[in-house]
C-alpha cells in the first residue's frame, strides 16, 4: 500500500509499505478521508517521524480478525486515542488523559496512507448520513473546539471573542453561532479572516490594522466578553485576551503554547476571572457532535483543499504556506 512519510525539513515522501494484518482485536481500515493538522507542522518542518503520520482520520472497515464490536463494512471515525481503556480517565471517557496513552499518527502509524490498523476501540461508528470527509473532520477539527465550547459554559445571547481563524477557531466560530452566541473573530490573515465571514461572525477584527480592544469594547459596550477562546498558542494573545474579559470571565486555552505569565492580583482576582485549559474531546460528546452535523453545522466550510493520497507532498506543500484552510487527503 501507498503511505505518507515525513523526512524532515518539509520533505515528504510517499512509499510501497506491506498492508498490515489484524490480530485479535485490531481491524484494517480503509482510508477515505484524512485531514491535515496543524500539530503535523512540527515532524513535518523540523526532524521528519518513523511513524506514518495522520491522526484525523475516517475509512471503512476493510477487514477483522477476533473483533466483536465492528464488522466489515463499517463506517467508522477513528479516535487517535489508544489507552488502557480501564483507568479512572478512560473510564470516564477522556481518553486524552490516560497515563499509557498512544497516539494514532506519532506513536503508531497513522492515516496518511491506503489503509490504518487500529484497536477496535478506537472505532466509532459513523450514521450514512455523515460523510467520510465530515467524520474525519469530527475527530479534531471538530471535536476540540466542540469541548472547550462545552467547557466555557457559554449560552446564548452571551458574547465571545476567538483568537484564531484557523481550523480549531472556525470550528469554535461555527459551534458558537449555532449555538446563538454572539461572536467575535480575530486574525491577522485576511485570506482566514474571508473564509470565516461565511460562517456568519458579528465582529471580525485584524490585528495589523484594527486596534483588537477599541473594537470590543466597543462591541460590548465597554462591559468585555463574557469568554475569550485563545485558538493561537501565544502569550501575548492569551494575555490580550484576559484583558478583553469582563467581571467574572473566562479564559479559555485551546491552542498550545508554553508560556503564559500572569499576575494573580490584575488577572484572576481582582475581576474574578477564570482560566481553563482544554484538549480534545471526550467520547460521550461524539453523538452530540453527530447531532449537530445532521442538523446543519457546517463543518465543511472550513475545509478549502481536497488532495488524492499520490498528490501528498502538495497538499503539506500548501499546508506549510498557511494560505489555506482545512486541507483533507481525500480517496
Amino acid at each position: 500500500m501507498r503511505a505518507v512519510h515525513f523526512r524532515g525539513s518539509g520533505r515528504v515522501e510517499i512509499s510501497d509499505v506491506p498492508i498490515p494484518e489484524p490480530r485479535g482485536t485490531e481491524v484494517l481500515v480503509r482510508m477515505r478521508s484524512a485531514s491535515i493538522c496543524g500539530t503535523d507542522r512540527e515532524n513535518l518542518m523540523g526532524g521528519g517521524q518513523q511513524k506514518i503520520p495522520g491522526h484525523e482520520n475516517a475509512g471503512e472497515v476493510a477487514a477483522v480478525d477476533a473483533s466483536m464490536r465492528v464488522h466489515v463494512g463499517d463506517r467508522v471515525a477513528i479516535n487517535c486515542h489508544v489507552t488502557c481503556g480501564t483507568c479512572e480517565h478512560c473510564r470516564k471517557g477522556d481518553l486524552h488523559l490516560c497515563g499509557q496513552l498512544n497516539v494514532i499518527g506519532f506513536d503508531r502509524d497513522g492515516g496518511y496512507a491506503d489503509y490504518l490498523l487500529v484497536p477496535d476501540t478506537c472505532c466509532m461508528p459513523v450514521p450514512d448520513a455523515i460523510t467520510f470527509e465530515q467524520a474525519s473532520l469530527i475527530v479534531d477539527m471538530l471535536g476540540t473546539p466542540f469541548q472547550a465550547f462545552k467547557r466555557s459554559g457559554c449560552q446564548a445571547g452571551e458574547q465571545v471573542a476567538i483568537w484564531g481563524a484557523g481550523p480549531i477557531g472556525l470550528g469554535l466560530l461555527m459551534t458558537a453561532v449555532q449555538a446563538g452566541v454572539r461572536a467575535a473573530l480575530i486574525d491577522m490573515s485576511e485570506y482566514r479572516l474571508s473564509l470565516a465571514q461565511t460562517l456568519r461572525p458579528e465582529v471580525v477584527i485584524n490585528p495589523g490594522t484594527d486596534p483588537v480592544a477599541e473594537r470590543l469594547r466597543e462591541w460590548t459596550g465597554g462591559r468585555g466578553v463574557q469568554t475569550a477562546f485563545d485558538c493561537v498558542g501565544n502569550e501575548k494573545v492569551s494575555l490580550q485576551a484576559l484583558s478583553s474579559l469582563a467581571k467574572k470571565g473566562t479564559l479559555v486555552v485551546v491552542g498550545v503554547s508554553h508560556r503564559l505569565t500572569i499576575n494573580p492580583w490584575e488577572h484572576l482576582i481582582c475581576r474574578e476571572l477564570s482560566i481553563l485549559g482544554t484538549r480534545n474531546f471526550n467520547t460521550a460528546l461524539f453523538p452530540e457532535m453527530i447531532r449537530l452535523i445532521e442538523a446543519g453545522l457546517p463543518v465543511l466550510a472550513a475545509v478549502t483543499h481536497r488532495f488524492p493520497l499520490q498528490n501528498a507532498a502538495e497538499a503539506f506543500s500548501l499546508f506549510a504556506t498557511g494560505e489555506c484552510g482545512k486541507i483533507l487527503i481525500v480517496e
